[in-house]
């Protein structure tokens, strides 16, 4: 099993799906909502179901504080909100494979 950081700050749609096509491979992997990104948590966002999909398959999705408060997003799904010290303790593992969209 492989710990993978998957970074999201404009393109939130692919994280989510290669996310989930990795959990079900049995990959431990964690989705961070950045920036922009944080705005498909709102509920009516046309791509918000990949959300439910993704935790499904055993995705973690975190949401980057200060990302949710300037969008104005109010998470609906159990979707951690975190600080960018939870997200350096991710990515700064050396086991954790990182990418970034």
């Amino acid at each position: 099993m492989t710990t993978v950081a998957l970074l999201a700050s404009q393109q939130p749609t692919e994280a989510l799906t290669l996310g989930a096509r990795w959990s079900k491979a049995g990959d431990d992997v964690t989705v961070v909502l950045l920036d922009g990104a944080t705005v498909i948590l709102r509920q009516d966002h046309a791509a918000a179901e990949l959300l439910t999909t993704a935790q499904d398959a055993g995705v973690t999705i975190w949401a980057h504080d200060a990302a949710v408060n300037e969008h104005a997003v109010t998470p609906g799904l159990p979707v951690e909100v975190v600080g960018l010290d939870r997200v350096a303790a991710l990515i700064g593992d050396a086991a954790t494979r990182v990418q970034w969209w």
